[in-house]
Parts: C-alpha cells; sequence; structure tokens
C-alpha cells in the first residue's frame, strides 16, 4: 500500500547481477560506496533500451532526452567550423575553483549552477586536422535545439587525482536556482520559439493589468452614481421578491432570478488555449525544481546519499533511506554545499508554463 515501506532486495539483486561493479566489497566484506550518478546512467540507459511507447519510442528518451547541435571548430588552423548532431539524458554540470588574484584575494570559480551549465556545454577535444595534417586542437559548443519535459543536471563533484591515485570531492558550494530559465543555452531557432511565447505570455499578463486598473478608475468614478441608485435598486428587488414568493412555481423563480446560467471560474480562456496550440510545451524553456539527490562526507570513497522530492502541493519530503519526513522548502535551498552538511550532486527539474520575465532564473 501507499503507506508501507519497499524492500528492494530482489531490484537490488538484479543490479548487482547485471552490473557487477555495484556489488564491490572492502574489508570485511562490507558492500563498497558506490556512484549515485553511474547507478543513475545504467538504469537510464537500460530503460531507454527496454521501455517503449505504443509508437515504439523511448518512454526515457521522451521524458529526458536533449537534443544538442554541436560546433566544433579548429583552433590552430582556418578550417570551416563543423556541426554534430548529439543525444545525452543529462546536464553535466562543472566546477572550477578561484584563482589567485596577485593581491592576496581569490576570484573567479563556480558559484551557481547556471555558471556550471555554461561550462558544460564547452570544451575541447584533439583529433587529426585534414587541413594541417597533424593531430590539432577542437573546440566545442554545444547548444540545445530541443528541451525535455524533465531536467537532470548534475555537480562532476568527484574527480581522479592523479597524485594520490584515489577519487576526491569538490566541496565547493555552488547554488543551484528555484526556477530555471534555459533559454540562452539552446540554439538561435529554439531560443526564438521561446521568446516569441513569453513575448505573447508577457502582453497577456500586461494586458489583464491594464483591464484591471481600468476597472478600478471605472469602479471609483461610478460609485457616486451607483450610491445614488443603491436604494432604488432595493426596492425592486424587494418587489420581485414578494411577487416570486406570491406566484411560486417555474414563474415566480424567474421572477426572482432563478432561470439565469452561472459562469463557470477556473475554466481556460480562448487566449491560453490559442498560446498553447500555436507554440506546444516545447517553447516554455522554464523549469522548476522537483527533486535533489545529495551526498553528505568529505570523501568519494564513503558518506551517505539521500533524495529530497517535492510533490504538486509544494510540499517537500526528505528521504534517508527507510525514514521520510516533511521538510520546508528553505531546507532545501541548503543544500548547495561548503562543508561536511548534504550537497547538491544531482538536481531534477520539471518543464513548467511559468513566465517570469525575459530571464525566469530565480534562486
Amino acid at each position: 500500500t501507499a503507506t508501507e515501506p519497499i524492500a528492494p532486495h530482489g531490484f537490488l539483486a538484479q543490479l548487482r547481477g547485471a552490473y557487477p561493479q555495484f556489488d564491490q566489497r572492502g574489508e570485511g566484506g562490507a558492500p563498497m560506496q558506490q556512484d549515485a550518478e553511474e547507478c543513475l546512467t545504467q538504469l537510464l540507459n537500460v530503460l531507454s533500451q527496454k521501455v517503449k511507447s505504443p509508437e515504439g519510442k523511448s518512454v526515457i528518451e521522451d521524458l529526458f532526452g536533449i537534443e544538442m547541435d554541436v560546433e566544433v571548430k579548429c583552433t590552430e588552423g582556418d578550417e570551416p567550423p563543423t556541426v554534430e548532431k548529439e543525444k545525452t539524458l543529462k546536464l553535466t554540470c562543472h566546477i572550477e575553483g578561484s584563482v589567485p588574484a596577485g593581491d592576496g584575494t581569490n576570484k573567479g570559480g563556480t558559484d551557481l549552477m547556471t555558471q556550471a551549465i555554461s561550462k558544460g556545454l564547452e570544451g575541447q577535444l584533439e583529433k587529426t586536422s585534414p587541413s594541417l595534417g597533424r593531430p590539432a586542437v577542437y573546440s566545442k559548443t554545444a547548444r540545445i535545439s530541443k528541451l525535455p519535459k524533465f531536467m537532470l543536471a548534475q555537480f562532476v563533484r568527484f574527480f581522479w587525482k592523479a597524485d594520490t591515485q584515489k577519487k576526491a570531492k569538490i566541496l565547493r558550494p555552488v547554488k543551484f536556482p528555484i526556477t530555471l530559465d534555459m533559454k540562452d543555452y539552446c540554439t538561435p531557432p529554439c531560443k526564438e520559439k521561446i521568446e516569441k511565447y513569453r513575448a505573447k505570455e508577457i502582453k497577456k499578463q500586461e494586458d489583464a493589468k491594464a483591464a484591471e486598473r481600468a476597472k478600478k478608475m471605472g469602479d471609483v468614478k461610478e460609485e457616486k452614481k451607483d450610491g445614488d441608485k443603491m436604494e432604488d435598486a432595493k426596492a425592486e428587488e424587494k418587489k420581485e421578491g414578494e411577487a416570486a414568493a406570491a406566484g411560486g412555481g417555474e414563474e415566480g423563480a424567474k421572477a426572482a432570478g432563478g432561470g439565469e446560467k452561472m459562469e463557470v471560474e477556473g475554466a481556460k480562456t480562448a487566449e491560453t488555449m490559442e498560446v498553447e496550440e500555436e507554440f506546444g510545451e516545447d517553447a516554455w524553456g522554464t523549469y522548476e525544481l522537483t527533486g535533489v539527490l545529495t551526498h553528505q562526507g568529505r570523501s568519494a570513497d564513503g558518506g551517505h546519499y539521500i533524495a529530497w522530492i517535492k510533490k504538486e502541493n509544494e510540499q517537500w519530503y526528505k528521504f534517508d533511506d527507510d525514514k521520510v519526513s516533511e521538510v520546508k522548502a528553505d531546507e532545501v535551498k541548503k543544500l548547495y554545499g561548503g562543508g561536511d552538511w548534504h550537497m547538491a550532486y544531482i538536481c531534477l527539474y520539471k518543464r513548467v508554463p511559468t513566465v517570469l520575465g525575459s530571464d525566469s532564473t530565480r534562486y
């Protein structure tokens, strides 16, 4: 039932059987700490191949699939750039440390997820240049051509240290937004579609505000005039009520106004339906935080993973193994790292139609 815990022994056995790296044992035979991102990647890859829609398409790619145009350009010659198509199921957020500024202070470094996303969409590779006839360095710049329904963003907090031959953890605090705007990471056609949708939505909002202001001004002007008519209206209403009581039946009810139609509030307006049909969800470009996976501890080979999930009623829940508890949204905002507390490792965002302006990112 919904209130009983699930013991995933069968699932864990199947996972370890299919991927032996998750069954590694340490001293004394105890299971070793494993990387949650590596586990998630394996699960998504398997589900992407096995779970299909009635049309034969991958359900996982439909939910999480990100399509990109990647420009590859030689940095050592005059070769024309090439554009390649790539697909991924998550964004990689690289974290850079600050550097000495020469005046005793440190400057730069990654402080926000939006900076980390930008860094993750750029890179370099080395390959043979046909024009130079030798290996050369190429730059890679990716832009998103298709946004997913759900956005996974992973902070690259673990890396291999060659000097110690061990995995290390980056503890630098990096804030993640509650509302994430993906417009600036998109290709020009995708970006233009988002901007057109937002321009239309913003105009609707401005028109609604203008209409409300006009209504308030009109109400003030009509207040005195209405006051003069109030007594006559009350008298007329009293007469109609007496007539209804005396006449009874259908005619009496109609005389009292019982035959009039009631308007239903909350239904979609024609303007809203028109916008949805014209642009679709692909033009939204705004994402709302709905889940965070955190890692607690300073070591990459140990520590503790916890999931923080938001339900549709805006209530956040903390999943600490078999212990589930309610938490406030402010507690989730503190999961940005910087010490021994839980720090965000993977964030899950859900696409929403929210328009907060030209830039909808909010921390």
